[in-house]
């Protein structure tokens, strides 16, 4: 069955059907991809946000093949379309500051620095001073999976 993909929004509902007509739970279809079913879940639940080699290995999981056509084109589209190509000189426009006025208060914008803990000046003081104080304990950071 052919399925079109307009927008970025309906690539949510389809992965989730494509995983329940293959009979898979989050796990299950985890635990094919060699990651956790957290990691997942978080891919099913923001897809766009996914690389395209991320969204490739995972609709090969389900058996179900992409083909691109253009807008003009009448063809069935298996799962996208894909978007008429911006040239480089409006991607750039685009991008730009409306004004040369806005980026130039923006680069004039002054950054507040952190506001010192009460207790930091006494830190600096001993240290400062040769004595030892306790090393800043860090959170652990999150590790993310290579998948």
């Amino acid at each position: 069955m052919d399925y079109s993909l307009k927008t970025v929004s309906q690539l949510r509902p389809m992965l989730l059907g494509f995983r329940k007509q293959a009979g898979l739970t989050q796990e299950k279809v985890a635990q094919r991809l060699g990651i956790s079913q957290q990691s997942y879940a978080a891919f099913e639940a923001h897809p766009e946000a996914a690389s395209v080699d991320r969204l490739f290995r995972v609709l090969r999981l389900f058996a179900v093949e992409m083909r691109l056509s253009s807008a003009a084109s009448s063809a069935p589209v298996a799962a996208a379309t894909a978007a008429a190509p911006v040239s480089p000189g409006k991607r750039k426009a685009a991008s730009a500051p409306a004004t040369r006025g806005a980026a130039a208060k923006k680069r004039a914008a002054p950054t507040a620095a952190p506001a010192a803990a009460p207790g930091a000046a006494k830190r600096t003081t001993a240290s400062a001073a040769g004595k030892r104080t306790a090393p800043k304990t860090r959170a652990k950071p999150r590790k993310r999976e290579d998948w």
